[in-house]
């Protein structure tokens, strides 16, 4: 559905780099500093190809030492950028805390937009997800403990991954212990009228069939919606149309938080948002 709004008020409701300028001066160097340190310190592997294309690598980042028996829990975040910006090692940071308290992180890389569709790119997930789950034991990921979250247009895909049939891929109906999408877009709708469309090229029937809100939920695991308080006014109501059209969804609103503060939360251990996913991994 396209609000019925002005399509410069439409457009700015989905503009968070005008909504919060200084974050790429404030929390991205930040980021990418700490990324590269986890990327030279953790354990794991970098730049596993679970596909032939170029950006079709994931890094896994566990503990220094030996895995459990049954591997480690591990947690699998698909990052955002409009699924047309940024890239995997922006992201290193997000398993620092992870692997600070005995779980393993996969961040995956993508195909980005003009050079592929969102529907390719889902499929790329898709790839990646599988790929872990069967090269498991070789990862020391215990497959049994695997959550998923992404952020922004990774929260789209999260949603995705809620609607689609794994057992196609070889997997379990129901391969993972959680999901989680935060500040996620379920109705890609309202993106067709608006600049962001320049590079995703989606027509109005692609926009709806790609929409998790639009489509069946499949997957039985916990899955929670989660929109900072103080983003626009679109992701707002995009994290309730999902909690509208869905069964069980835990919507959850944490107070203050932007567009990016609320996923420099996932780069500490002390906050919600990182006890939240890590409960599932343990149990």
């Amino acid at each position: 559905m396209i609000p019925n709004l002005p399509l410069e008020e439409l457009a700015r409701r989905y503009n968070n780099g005008l909504a919060v300028p200084d974050w790429r001066e404030t929390l991205l160097p930040r980021w990418q500093q700490e990324s590269e340190a986890i990327r030279t310190n953790a354990g794991g592997a970098r730049n596993v190809a679970y596909r032939t294309g170029e950006r079709n690598l994931f890094d896994l980042f566990t503990p220094k030492g030996d895995a459990p028996a049954n591997g480690w829990p591990t947690f699998f975040f698909i990052h955002g950028g409009y699924w047309q910006y940024l890239w995997k090692n922006d992201w290193s940071v997000i398993a620092k805390p992870f692997v600070e308290r005995g779980y393993a992180a996969v961040i995956v890389g993508y195909t980005l937009c003009p050079q592929t569709t969102i529907r390719g790119i889902a499929s790329e997930i898709e790839s990646a997800i599988a790929h872990v789950w069967t090269h498991a034991k070789a990862l020391n990921v215990n497959r049994d403990r695997l959550a998923l979250a992404g952020h922004s247009a990774g929260g789209h895909l999260t949603g995705w991954c809620m609607s689609i049939d794994w057992t196609a891929h070889g997997l379990p109906q129901t391969p993972f212990v959680s999901a989680t999408a935060i500040s996620g877009l379920f109705d890609l709708e309202p993106l067709v009228p608006i600049y962001l469309n320049d590079a995703l090229k989606l027509t109005n029937e692609e926009a709806l069939a790609m929409s998790p809100a639009y489509r069946k939920r499949l997957v039985d695991c916990p899955f929670t919606a989660t929109v900072g308080g103080a983003e626009l006014p679109e992701f707002h109501r995009q994290n309730a149309l999902i909690g509208e059209h869905w069964h069980g969804v835990h919507e959850w609103t944490l107070p203050e938080l932007n567009h990016f503060t609320i996923i420099d939360q996932l780069t500490r251990s002390d906050t919600e948002l990182f006890a939240h996913i890590a409960g599932s991994l343990d149990g």
